[in-house]
């Protein structure tokens, strides 16, 4: 099967939310999942309340990043989650 690499962008609920527990929290989901968390970033937006980028690599199944993104939007301290850029590896 072929690789696939994901940027999902994931929205915090608040600016108050502690960004450093939340992007441990999102890395241990993804890799629990059995996809490899390739790189974590932040960027701000406005009035302090940043998105968190998730770049990933997964292989390429029927569903996509469906299931990752299911597990990511339960987090606690996440608004939502959004798949930015998909391509293969």
């Amino acid at each position: 099967m072929a690789k696939v690499i994901a940027k999902l962008k994931v929205m915090p609920v608040s600016p108050e939310v502690d960004r450093e527990r939340l992007k441990e929290r999102i890395k241990e989901a993804v890799e629990n999942m059995g996809v490899r968390c390739l790189n974590i970033l932040e960027e701000p937006l406005a009035f302090g309340l940043y998105a968190i980028y998730v770049l990933v690599e997964m292989e390429e199944k029927e569903g996509g990043t469906e299931p990752l993104e299911k597990e990511l939007s339960g987090l606690e301290d996440v608004e939502s989650v959004e798949v930015v850029e998909v391509s293969l590896a």
